[in-house]
């Protein structure tokens, strides 16, 4: 996945003047913790296959050893008695060997112990998968969060803009005696009120863009001071099928491709085989061993010998500690079942909401369109209605919140509808840079 997204960000790599989403993602997911932590696991597991893998062969060692004895001992061993050759004794004996030792048979515990090990890791293949997608996911909404906390501090940039041009003519008009007091003061309020919103917008903008920097590992400055490219859906007339079978066929495939999902199935199938391995113990162990050892006194006289045999390993009594690992394994085997259970209904669960989310969206960027055009409309008719004379402040200046409210809330709708899409690709594991290129597009 992460050479896939290099090649596909790039082109945008090119636009310093601009944050683009795809450069924001190659970042998160070159040098976020989270990632780099999944991919340490990932190489963990790697390492401990080979390791499992390691015991099917022979192990060779070499030795040696160099002894200080009280009383001269005898330097090599004596395999026959001749008064003519009598053995020689030395306080220094000197030893050196290379010994070979092979398990033949162990009645599938090792092969058990390997199978469990390529099973974490394609666990944590699959916790690597599912660590990228949810940072791809998380930065996409810190992405749209910049986003709508700027374009709402717009919006109230633009009230502020249009209460002072109303506070100008109020102004005026009380100095002309054509302007009660009272609508001044009304003017002022909403000019005070909509400073104290500015304040909480630009706090947080300032909120949302720490949490963006702090995702792609950039400078909270480079990102305050850096635009952001305009994301929109690329087909917005998507309603999203709730049908029983297509339901039934989400859910499927959130089984099958969740991240979550295929990492608990893999540590089951771990847990399984460390159940076969744990039971592998009630068996014997058959080994051949072979080595040749050379003996001698320090001034020389070394004497060396070759040695094979077949060896069989049964512990008799182990103080219970088979049947505690068995118990254990079993236990462990029968969470791991469970745990995969719960994350199938969850990935059930997250397709429902992500659904819902995603058509609550749909719905009210339609209805919240027409409410921007109309209170654009209202707040127009207000305006001229206030120059000629036959409006009233307060009608106006109600005309102008509603439509800040209905732009800000558009904004919102709109990003939320993103988001959604989003995490029910991420759920059905569809989440990819391929994706984001067809369903989301970035515009100055």
């Amino acid at each position: 996945m992460i050479a896939a997204l290099l090649l596909t960000t790039a082109a945008a790599l090119q636009d310093t003047t601009r944050l683009t989403l795809a450069r924001t993602i190659e970042r998160a997911l070159e040098l976020y913790p989270s990632v780099a932590a999944a991919r340490a696991q990932r190489d963990r597991a790697a390492a401990d296959l080979d390791q499992a893998r390691s015991a099917r062969l022979p192990r060779l060692t070499l030795d040696g050893s160099l002894n200080q004895f009280q009383k001269p001992n005898v330097v090599a061993p004596l395999h026959a008695f001749d008064p003519r050759n009598p053995p020689l004794f030395d306080r220094t004996l000197v030893q050196t060997g290379v010994s070979l030792t092979w398990t033949l048979y162990d009645f599938g515990g090792r092969a058990a112990r390997i199978r469990a090990q390529r099973a974490l890791g394609g666990a944590a293949d699959a916790t690597l998968s599912g660590t990228e997608l949810q940072l791809v996911a998380g930065v996409v909404n810190a992405y749209l969060r910049v986003l709508t906390a700027r374009g709402m501090l717009a919006a109230q940039d633009q009230r502020l803009t249009a209460l002072a041009s109303a506070s100008d003519r109020t102004r005026q008009l009380f100095d002309q005696g054509k302007a009660a007091r009272v609508d001044r003061l009304r003017v002022e309020a909403e000019v005070l009120r909509a400073r104290a919103d500015r304040i909480a917008g630009a706090a947080q903008v300032d909120v949302a863009e720490h949490q963006l920097a702090q995702l792609a590992q950039l400078p909270y400055d480079s990102v305050r001071a850096t635009a952001l490219s305009v994301l929109r859906l690329a087909d917005t007339s998507l309603v999203p099928d709730t049908t029983a079978a297509r339901r039934a066929s989400l859910f499927a495939r959130a089984r099958e491709a969740s991240p979550e999902v295929r990492e608990l199935e893999q540590r089951a199938a771990a847990t399984r085989a460390q159940l076969t391995a744990a039971r592998a113990a009630w068996f014997p162990e058959f080994r051949l061993s072979g080595g040749f050892l050379d003996r001698g006194r320090w001034s020389g006289d070394y004497t060396g010998e070759w040695q094979i045999g077949v060896a069989v390993s049964y512990p008799i009594y182990t103080g219970g500690n088979r049947e505690s690992s068995i118990r254990r394994a079993g236990a462990e085997d029968r969470a791991a079942a469970e745990q995969l259970r719960a994350a199938q209904l969850q990935s059930e669960l997250g397709v429902d909401q992500a659904l819902a989310a995603l058509r609550e969206a749909h719905a009210r960027v339609a209805a919240l369109q027409s409410a921007v055009d109309q209170s654009a409309e209202v707040a127009r008719i207000e305006r001229l209605a206030l120059e000629v004379g036959s409006g009233t402040q307060s009608d106006y200046l109600d005309a102008e919140a509603n439509l800040l409210r209905a732009r800000a809330d558009l904004i919102e709708a709109r990003h939320a509808e993103i988001s959604a899409r989003v995490e029910l690709a991420r759920v059905l594991g569809e989440l990819s840079p391929e994706w984001l290129a067809r369903t989301v597009e970035s515009a100055p």
